[in-house]
């Protein structure tokens, strides 16, 4: 009884993974030019903070400079973050994404979905 206890629990964190992951990863995003504000918005979809860092230290764009003025597809940076699911970006940056309340249908899945991103000038 104990053993399909832990079968079945370690089955369902599994399956929650996988649907965390899905939806994060069910559009292509592409970048519309190479400015450094595009390059920052591409760092963001990246949800690496290592790489966010780097971009950002390459480009020469401040932590302060991005949250406040730098816009992803005319959308606010924290905003741009929490509608597609990129948690450890916000993180990095000292977004708070939990505040906002939005609807992921997760039952709708469309894996050739492709963006264009582009940053602020």
């Amino acid at each position: 009884m104990k053993t399909l206890a832990t079968t079945l629990s370690t089955t369902l964190l599994i399956g929650a993974a996988a649907l965390t992951t899905t939806t994060t990863q069910a559009a292509e995003f592409i970048a519309a030019d190479n400015s450094p504000g595009t390059q920052v918005c591409m760092a963001v979809i990246s949800n690496k903070p290592i790489t966010l860092s780097t971009t950002m230290r390459d480009v020469r764009m401040s932590k302060r400079i991005a949250v406040n003025k730098l816009r992803c597809n005319d959308m606010a940076l924290d905003q741009f973050a929490g509608m597609y699911g990129f948690n450890k970006s916000a993180k990095y940056l000292n977004l708070d994404t939990s505040t906002k309340t939005s609807i992921h249908d997760l039952a709708k899945v469309n894996n050739d979905t492709t963006l264009v991103v582009s940053g602020s000038k």
